[in-house]
């Protein structure tokens, strides 16, 4: 453990910091990984080294007492500087980029689209190791201290992420070609409410926009034949009849390639949705980490084909 010539631990040093800027022992703790017990410790430790209160403690909140703002203040530029300085140094020392990549992605997006690229990486850089723990296009499920790299799909909220724009999901209106043969053909959206539609939760809703008149928009919500999670379960559904979906382009292009379904109504289209990596803003970035990013974000500019970053 490092320690300081005064006796003082820069793990307690930590301590106040993930405090100050969490808010709460609970949430603090957590960032750092550390039991609460832990962080009460090593904060009861700074004080006794420096003989001053730091922090107030009540049963409802947690706030930095005058000494221990000021000290907050002046040590967390430094603690910052002195952590990039020595993970610098400990990059410099590996000529081989290695780390382990915490990664958070859709399902969809990771089998059609993702998983290729991730596999590709991975035979590129031996010595790194990914880990996808959780599948998930929800908006408010992830943070830095979770995952280093997140792919979500859709209109992000503002977050300590840093937010790169890698592409876009254009929906498509298929069904199989005998469903369509024995319900018939919708021409126009209002068709579809006769219709059974196979839905991706949450994507109860289907808007449909007019080629030739953008400012026509059509809502589709009338009751689904069936919801699921997984757009792969959605697709499999409608290649065996059982009715209409509404799906990203890269998980039907197969099906659509092979003939299994077909698309309709060629003058509407649903809004395409952004697709973003996010990933660290602030501070500094382990090596592999923005190998990762930058080697995902060249292969889908370039339509799979990355440039090996090393």
């Amino acid at each position: 453990m490092q320690r300081c010539k005064n006796g003082m631990k820069l793990d307690d040093l930590r301590t106040l910091i993930a405090i100050a800027q969490h808010g709460s022992f609970r949430a603090a703790a957590s960032a750092l990984d550390i039991p609460p017990t832990t962080l009460s410790r090593r904060l009861q430790r700074l004080e006794d080294t420096l003989g001053s209160q730091l922090v107030i403690r009540d049963s409802r909140n947690v706030s930095l007492t005058p000494l221990g703002r000021n000290y907050f203040e002046r040590c967390q530029p430094l603690l910052a500087q002195l952590e990039i300085a020595t993970a610098e140094l400990h990059d410099r020392s590996h000529s081989e980029p290695r780390g382990a990549l915490r990664v958070s992605a859709p399902v969809g997006l990771l089998t059609y689209r993702l998983m290729p690229l991730f596999n590709r990486f991975l035979a590129l850089y031996p010595e790194i190791s990914l880990s996808l723990t959780h599948l998930s296009n929800q908006h408010h499920d992830y943070s830095p201290e979770q995952y280093d790299v997140v792919f979500r799909v859709g209109q992000q909220p503002d977050s300590s992420f840093a937010a790169a724009n890698i592409g876009e999901s254009q929906r498509v209106l298929v069904a199989s070609p005998d469903y369509l043969a024995g319900h018939g053909v919708p021409a126009h959206p209002d068709d579809l409410n006769g219709h059974a539609r196979l839905a991706s939760v949450p994507e109860f809703e289907w808007a449909l926009t007019n080629q030739k008149d953008n400012q026509e928009t059509i809502w589709i919500n009338s009751p689904v034949k069936m919801a699921i999670a997984d757009l792969n379960s959605i697709k499999q559904a409608t290649i065996e009849g059982l009715g209409i979906a509404c799906l990203p382009n890269y998980v039907v292009a197969d099906a659509l390639a092979a003939g299994q379904l077909s698309a309709m109504m060629s003058d509407w289209y649903s809004p395409p949705r952004p697709i973003y990596m996010l990933y660290q803003r602030l501070g500094y970035v382990p090596a592999h980490i923005q190998i990762f990013t930058d080697f995902m974000r060249d292969a889908l500019d370039n339509g799979g084909q990355a440039k090996t970053v090393k």
